[in-house]
């Protein structure tokens, strides 16, 4: 085969390398407002059986909806309205929480989540001031701020070497930036740490037995009801150890909660 040939032959591999490529990004976007199209109508079906009072059969087009990584506030929301009307205050919970970790300020998911643990019998976990006040933001807000902090820092830095006659102006308002650079890292490292996600879980069944032990045989320590936050401490294979915010601590099963973030 001569050059030529040769030459020709690359520059037709690789143009039909390129209109593949485009073909598949071209797929792609026309499939984008089509998946779009069928989350909405999906959504509509669900809100139209919660209008119908069928509250488990919408729960259930909800949660096959965030199956799809269809997730929004409103999403949640409504699956922790239609888990509430089904009497399943455990799962409404957990919805209202994850509508709240995406809008962490909207006022009608702050209400519906009070409202149901306000439901929930017997023991169950408080969140604390701590808690509450870091809850203002999200955890994506919380670290925004915090690298947002960190580049102006730098930014200061760097302008201070571009322009040395303007150190010591810079200096205090370097010192001052890396002083909120600091505090805000400090609050993202306790925002990612009280994480109701990551320290609590949620019991999903009517009535929860918290047991001495990791063990069916093991002695009851106190009961737990559908809906009561516990804080997670430790696991050993199908058993958590939990606590309810005072000093019991016992073990329960994992196929009786939800929310069971790896330790």
């Amino acid at each position: 085969m001569r050059a030529d040939d040769i030459r020709s032959f690359n520059s037709l591999g690789k143009s039909a390398l390129q209109v593949a490529g485009f073909a598949v990004v071209l797929l792609f976007m026309l499939a984008l407002p089509l998946r779009a199209e069928d989350s909405s109508a999906a959504f509509d079906a669900a809100n139209r059986l919660y209008a119908q009072n069928k509250f488990p059969e919408a729960a259930a087009g909800y949660e096959r909806l965030i199956a799809t990584d269809s997730v929004s506030p409103a999403l949640y929301f409504n699956l922790g309205n239609a888990y509430f009307k089904s009497g399943q205050i455990g799962r409404a919970i957990a919805a209202y929480r994850e509508a709240e970790a995406l809008t962490p300020r909207d006022p009608d998911v702050r209400a519906n989540l009070q409202f149901a643990r306000a439901q929930v019998q017997g023991p169950t976990r408080r969140a604390s001031l701590l808690q509450r006040a870091l809850g203002t933001l999200s955890l994506n807000e919380w670290t925004g701020l915090g690298a947002g902090a960190l580049w102006i820092v730098f930014a200061l830095l760097a302008w201070r070497q571009i322009r040395p006659p303007l150190a010591i102006v810079l200096r205090n308002w370097i010192l001052l930036a890396g002083a909120g650079a600091l505090t805000l890292c400090v609050v993202v490292a306790l925002a990612f740490s009280q994480n109701p996600a990551r320290t609590s879980i949620i019991v999903a069944a009517r009535e929860a037995t918290i047991r001495n032990g990791p063990f069916d045989e093991s002695p009851s320590a106190f009961t737990a009801n559908d809906g009561a936050e516990l804080r997670l401490l430790d696991s050993k294979d199908d058993w958590l150890q939990v606590t309810d915010g005072t000093r019991r601590i016992g073990w329960v099963k994992r196929d009786a909660v939800l929310y069971t973030p790896p330790l």
